[in-house]
């Protein structure tokens, strides 16, 4: 177990074993770390050297030999908080450059497993979702799962209003009223693909049991753009 982890951090097996053989045995000769790990002596010099070059071993020079030694186990959490330091020195510009390399991005998941991601999705940092076309599908598609994304929606705080599809009602009856507020569209507007609105992203999701996909685009101006025609029609109605 102890081998994984460390291998985990980002020491290769062979730099593993040395370091808990080193650990065991306190002091030791290449050579005697070489018979206990069972790796060839000279890679054994390599990967001491490697060890030391992290900070994680040292030696001492007895009768003209080398006598290694582990450094203490909390050099990993020194090695893992100076990386942290780095990383957040630099977070900034990495922000930067992804937001100027990727204005909009569009992502496609594909049957009940990709909708079950999409909705995972929705509970990321969102405080509203909007949707117009609702149907009511997902009732049926996904029977099991779909009425513990509302408790876990519920939970969380997460609010919705809905222009759903007149055929809908039935199939919608069972939302929590207090975190969702609905309005029926009229029967000769009924769609066959909701539009959802949430954080900065307008997914269109259809969940015929021919052709269950959601189609999601982030995109800030589309989503204001999206979310002022729901508003439009959420008010004339």
């Amino acid at each position: 177990m102890e081998q994984e982890i460390l291998e985990e951090f980002g020491l290769n097996a062979r730099e593993s074993k040395i370091y808990l053989a080193l650990l065991k045995e306190k002091s030791c000769t290449a050579s005697k770390l070489a018979k206990l790990t069972k790796i060839n002596r000279t890679t054994t010099y390599l990967e001491l050297e490697n060890l030391i070059r992290l900070g994680l071993a040292s030696y001492v020079l007895k009768n003209s030999k080398r006598y290694y030694q582990s450094a203490s186990p909390k050099k990993f959490i020194e090695i893992l908080n100076s990386k942290k330091t780095k990383i957040e020195s630099i977070l900034p510009k990495l922000k930067e450059l992804h937001q100027s390399i990727e204005p909009f991005k569009i992502e496609v998941f594909e049957g009940k497993e990709g909708i079950k991601t999409f909705y995972q999705d929705i509970m990321n940092n969102v405080s509203e979702v909007l949707a117009f076309g609702v149907t009511g599908m997902a009732f049926e598609i996904l029977r099991f799962e779909f009425p513990h994304f509302i408790k876990r929606y519920e939970k969380a705080g997460i609010t919705a209003r809905y222009l759903a599809n007149e055929n809908a009602r039935k199939l919608l009856k069972s939302l929590p009223k207090k975190k969702v507020k609905i309005k029926y569209l009229p029967q000769k507007y009924t769609a066959k693909v909701t539009t959802i609105l949430y954080n900065d992203k307008v997914a269109i999701q259809s969940l015929q049991k021919e052709n269950i996909y959601v189609l999601v685009i982030t995109d800030k101006l589309l989503h204001e753009s999206y979310k002022n025609y729901f508003e439009f029609m959420w008010n004339s109605i």
